[in-house]
């Protein structure tokens, strides 16, 4: 579609440009965060939408390929980038605000595969997809896998369903949909094993505003005092589809 091909920008009123206080980068990293008929959608979005509104802050969306989203968040004053794990190699590029969500990473394989992981190091006898600059990827890499990359999470999703690579590393709560974007069923994978637990930040450019910078943070702090953080992701993660659940 046009809209991955080149970059989106809007704003939650409708699509008319105006000087705005950030400009917020948003992945395909659904349900956490994603784009859907030119709106962005998703837990991390209505964290992010209150936490705007509580610090009156002006916000303007663009959709980029991910490793440019990042790039653009690391180079453009005033732009942030999300949802973004906050890892050691990434640790100075941004200044993080968060945590605003949890995602365990698991590795999926096709159930008629019968594939069985007892720990990480079992995963490294197979093939594994991968996203470059993906944190998921970054993560592996410091464990000393290797992986086989494509441009996106859904391609290395496609390889797996075909049976050209044996693991797809995904979060447990985004492979149900990333598979319906791979047009794959999600019936035909099974999560193996959990082998961690990130945080998913805001990451924004270091030399943003300070003082609007202070403000996001101020709101989220708030939000998880007065509990409306809790609220949101108790409701949104209710209704999350969890493959353990479902083996």
């Amino acid at each position: 579609m046009l809209r991955h091909l080149l970059a989106l920008l809007l704003l939650w009123s409708g699509g008319y440009a105006y000087a705005s206080d950030l400009t917020m980068l948003i992945g395909e990293n659904p349900p956490f965060n994603s784009f859907r008929e030119s709106r962005p959608e998703g837990l991390a979005v209505q964290i992010v939408d209150v936490m705007l509104q509580r610090s009156g802050l002006s916000v303007r969306y663009a959709e980029y390929p991910w490793s440019r989203a990042q790039k653009l968040a690391q180079t453009e004053p005033g732009h942030c980038v999300y949802t973004l794990s906050r890892l050691p190699e990434r640790e100075n590029a941004y200044e993080w605000i968060g945590p605003i969500a949890v995602n365990p990473w698991a590795f999926f394989a096709l159930r008629e595969r019968r594939i069985k992981l007892k720990g990480l190091d079992d995963a490294r006898q197979y093939t594994i997809a991968g996203q470059r600059n993906d944190g998921k990827a970054i993560w592996l890499e410091s464990q000393g896998f290797v992986l086989d990359y494509a441009a996106k999470e859904s391609q290395g999703l496609k390889k797996v369903a075909s049976g050209r690579l044996d693991l797809f590393p995904g979060g447990l709560y985004s492979l149900p949909e990333l598979a319906v974007q791979a047009e794959v069923d999600p019936a035909r994978f099974e999560p193996l094993l959990v082998f961690h637990r990130i945080e998913y930040y805001v990451a924004c450019n270091k030399n943003t505003d300070p003082g609007k910078l202070r403000r996001l943070r101020a709101a989220l702090a708030g939000m998880k005092v007065d509990q409306s953080f809790e609220r949101i992701t108790q409701r949104a993660v209710a209704s999350f589809r969890n493959p353990l659940q479902q083996r």
